[in-house]
Parts: C-alpha cells; sequence; structure tokens
C-alpha cells in the first residue's frame, strides 16, 4: 500500500463510548494511523476513564462540558485540526461504536490523498445479511427521498466514515446543523456546490445489533428526511404564494384597467396578466433566493438563469399539453396540470442545482 508522508487526521466524535474504542484506537495504530482526534461530547464524569486511556495512548482529547450532539463536535475537530495540524493529507471522520474497520479507515485516507477536491463517503453494503431492520429500514427510505430531490442516489447516507483534504475544511464547519442532521445537510451542500461525492465500498459492522449506537433510526431518520425535504416545502410554499400574487393582482388590474381601456378588453387583459406575472416573478426570484435555497454564493447571473428557466417551462408546458392533447387525444386541462406538475419537481431540482447552485467558494489553498 502507498505510505502517505503528511499527516492523516482521525476525527471521532465520542458520546458515552465504551471500552471498543479504545481497542479501535489500537487498530488505528496499527496501520500507521497515529495522528487522532476525539471529541469527548459531554460524556460525563463516569466515562473519564476511557478518555484519560486515550490520552495516554496518544489521542488528542477535545472535551464539550454538555453533549451538543455530533454535527457540533465534528465542527469542534475542524476548527482544532485547521488550527494544529499546519501541514495535513485529510481529515477521515470515523464513528465510536466500532463500525469503520481501520484498513477501511486506511483505504479512505488513500482516496482522499487522490481527491483533494471531493468528499469522500464510505459506503456499506446493506445487502449483506445481519443488517438491523431499523437501520435497514432507515438508510433506504432517506436514500431514495434524497434521490427525489436531489438527482443523485447515494446507498448509504447515513454514513459516518467521511474524508476530505484542507481545501475543503473551512467549508465544513460553515454548515448549518448541530446533531446527525448535520452530515445529510453537508451531502446536501456538497451536491448543491458541485462537490464531488466519491464512493468507497466498505465493510458492513453491526456488533451487537448496533445497540451502541447513539442513532435512534426511526426518530433520527425522520429528522434526516425533514432536513432533505425542508427546502422542497419551503419552496411549495413561495409557488402558492406567487400564484396567489400572480392571480390577485391580475383580477384587481382588470378592474382597475376597464377605465383607461374602454372597449380594448384584449389589450386590458393582456396588460393586467402580463403585469401580474412580472411581479410574481419576481417575487418568486427574491423568496427562492433568499428563503428557499438562501445563500451568498449563487453568482451574479441567478436572475438571468431564473427569467431563462421560466422561459423554457413555458415552451415545455405548452408543448407538452399539445402532444399530449393531439396524439393521445388527452383533455388540454388534464394535460396541462400532469405537464405543470412534473415540471414543478424538475423545477426545484434546477433551482437548486443550477439557477441558485453555489458558486465562487474559495477553498483553502
Amino acid at each position: 500500500m502507498e505510505i502517505l508522508k503528511k499527516s492523516r487526521i482521525i476525527l471521532i466524535p465520542a458520546y458515552e463510548p465504551d471500552y471498543r474504542l479504545i481497542s479501535y484506537v489500537k487498530e488505528l495504530h496499527g496501520h500507521g494511523l497515529d495522528d487522532i482526534v476525539i471529541v469527548n461530547d459531554g460524556s460525563g464524569a463516569a466515562f473519564e476513564t476511557i478518555f484519560h486511556t486515550l490520552e495516554e495512548m496518544g489521542c488528542v482529547i477535545l472535551v464539550h462540558q454538555l453533549n451538543r450532539g455530533k454535527g457540533m463536535a465534528l465542527k469542534t475537530g475542524y476548527r482544532y485540526i485547521h488550527e494544529a495540524y499546519p501541514d495535513y493529507d485529510c481529515i477521515i471522520t470515523a464513528d465510536s461504536d466500532g463500525q469503520h474497520a481501520a484498513e477501511d479507515v486506511f483505504l479512505m485516507a488513500n482516496k482522499a490523498v487522490n481527491h483533494p477536491d471531493g468528499l469522500i463517503l464510505g459506503e456499506r453494503d446493506f445487502k449483506t445479511s445481519g443488517i438491523p431492520a431499523k437501520s435497514l429500514m432507515g438508510n433506504r427510505l432517506t436514500s431514495a427521498i434524497f434521490a427525489l430531490f436531489f438527482g443523485r442516489y447515494l446507498p448509504d447516507t447515513q454514513t459516518g466514515l467521511r474524508a476530505f483534504g484542507p481545501r475543503l475544511t473551512g467549508l465544513m464547519w460553515e454548515i448549518l446543523g448541530e446533531r446527525f442532521e448535520y452530515e445529510t445537510r453537508v451531502l446536501i451542500f456538497c451536491i448543491r456546490s458541485k462537490i464531488p461525492l466519491i464512493e468507497v465500498p466498505i465493510q458492513t459492522i453491526y456488533e451487537n445489533e448496533n445497540k451502541g449506537t447513539h442513532f435512534h433510526p426511526i426518530k433520527d431518520s425522520f429528522k434526516i428526511i425533514s432536513v432533505i425535504a425542508s427546502d422542497f416545502m419551503k419552496f411549495i410554499s413561495t409557488s402558492i404564494l406567487c400564484a396567489a400574487v400572480d392571480m390577485g393582482l391580475a383580477w384587481v388590474m382588470f378592474d382597475l384597467l376597464r377605465g383607461i381601456f374602454t372597449g380594448a378588453d384584449f389589450i386590458r387583459i393582456m396588460t393586467a396578466t402580463v403585469t401580474a406575472r412580472f411581479v410574481s416573478i419576481g417575487v418568486n426570484y427574491s423568496l427562492n433566493k433568499n428563503l428557499v435555497f438562501g445563500n451568498e454564493h449563487t453568482g451574479e447571473n441567478s436572475l438571468y438563469r431564473y427569467l431563462a428557466l421560466c422561459a423554457i417551462n413555458m415552451i415545455l408546458s405548452a408543448i407538452s399539453v399539445y402532444l399530449l392533447h393531439t396524439l393521445l387525444h388527452m383533455n388540454e386541462k388534464i394535460a396541462k396540470v400532469i405537464c405543470d406538475v412534473i415540471l414543478f419537481l424538475f423545477n426545484y431540482q434546477l433551482q437548486s442545482r443550477w439557477v441558485f447552485a453555489i458558486r465562487g467558494l474559495k477553498h483553502e489553498p
């Protein structure tokens, strides 16, 4: 195997670990992985002996006095590594419950060095036997929903074995999230900012039905799904609001313009319709940019991309309705509903990954 010259930092968030963590650190040492940072995330006095032993073994122990969640533990570790290790190849995050084999951690380190701009994901094989039913169900469900909203199927969205180079470290601690949902937000961030997600098959290890984990498959999976779907729900809300603005303003202007365009109903209706549509488009653009996909890194041309998408939508809607009506003899009103619902779902992905995609981020050198 290739021996890397710079430091490979192993970061392990730990909340109330058992003595398996000590054995795990010994295995990591056996693979030449000696730079290990462990975050004691408010485990309490009963676990001081374990952390003291780990410190004597050469691990750096960072302490949260109270439990702040896995996301915050990871961010604490990222900041420490950024300041304490001026020259390192990569950071590899691993769980403290024995799910990640030491040889897989070594594999992830080598992969991260060869892909310094990407996020490496350790992908477990859930087709193997012995997977706890709740863990299997939670992973399958979150993977399917993630693919639906973000157009990328990841078989293991909840993997804690991840690796990345120093160019991404500063970005990682800026991502929102405090607990298990943080790792899902990282995946969404990478999709939207076009950071490559590179999957590496790893061993699937569940010891004692995975009773040592603090991840609750049903409750925490629901939280993760809420994170995945939250932007889409906001997208629906802003769309409904802007449709109401469009219709309401048009109705008002139908009456207000009667005195101006007396006897010219077509011009009156067209003026009211176009004005209302332009206003609703402006409101929708502003809300989607700042509320739904809100960030300051959408680039200077997001408005032009948004207007182009609006034009494409109108053309595709008209063509699709026409084809369904003429070729399949479908009622044009029903065809309109079907086509616009499908376009609405594609719109969400296009606005997330193209119109309001994260651009111009400054990676660390």
